[in-house]
């Protein structure tokens, strides 16, 4: 053991030797190289010996190796999209059930981490929720499901809360078909959200300030016992009793901007 540490430590040396000549070692031991910079942090020059023993080897065990830990260099080092490819293929090919699971998980990481802000294009929060979607479906009992579980949430909530603050400005802007279609949608598709009863109060302002207050109270009764906060649920009811008394669309405004 002592001896291969020293091994390593000298090659490692060697390398950075001007002198040094990569037919001197076997890609066995640039291998061992590549683990010993992934694991010190050295990613760049990892991603460097990796690549180097993947163009000399193709569909050999250090070739699919070199896969696995170049797709986790590449992730260290924010390369979101090479990694999940590099993931996606160790996968295809390995039989090492463990690091197979462990590649989806990361390949949905890489899919969470390219996702963007809720004020941003929500395409790709709708991709990676497919993706983590996928491990879940095909490792249920995986270590990471919780992991992977809450990144699902956070897009979820994060696509929710794009579309409620879309149904607010349309709501400020009294275009109030266009507030309804975005509560609704967080309504029928998003709610599991944290945003799911704002919507519902929200879509019940909208019926009260559109002088629609029949189908406000409709909608109300309907999905009253779906509210999971009571103070949401008393303020729909609050909002119906001061249209019923007589507060003015202004009014309304006021107290519930």
């Amino acid at each position: 053991m002592i001896f291969r540490i020293i091994t390593i430590a000298l090659i490692l040396f060697l390398t950075g030797c001007s002198f040094f000549r990569k037919a001197d070692i076997s890609n066995l031991e640039k291998f061992e190289i590549g683990i010993s910079y992934f694991n010190d942090k050295k990613y760049q020059k990892s991603k460097e010996i990796f690549n180097e023993i993947l163009e000399d080897e193709q569909g050999t065990n250090i070739a699919l190796e070199s896969t696995y830990f170049l797709a986790r260099t590449l992730y260290e080092l924010d390369e979101f999209d090479e990694a999940s490819y590099n993931f996606n293929y160790f996968s295809m090919f390995s039989k090492d059930i463990e690091k197979v699971e462990f590649s989806q998980f990361m390949k949905s990481k890489c899919a969470f981490d390219q996702s963007l802000p809720y004020n941003k294009d929500q395409s790709l929060s709708l991709y990676a929720i497919s993706i983590i979607q996928e491990f879940l479906d095909n490792f249920p009992y995986s270590i990471h499901k919780d992991e992977a579980y809450n990144m699902i949430v956070d897009l979820r909530n994060r696509i929710g809360r794009k579309n409620f603050e879309a149904g607010r400005l349309y709501l400020k802007k009294k275009m109030y078909d266009s507030a309804l279609y975005y509560f609704d949608i967080i309504i029928d598709e998003f709610y599991d959200t944290i945003y799911y009863d704002e919507a519902l109060v929200s879509y019940i302002f909208s019926y009260i300030v559109m002088n629609e207050y029949d189908k406000g109270k409709s909608f109300f009764e309907m999905v009253k016992s779906n509210f999971k906060d009571q103070k949401k649920l008393a303020e729909a009811e609050q909002i119906l009793k001061d249209y019923k008394d007589g507060l003015g669309i202004s009014g309304l405004y006021r107290l519930y901007k």
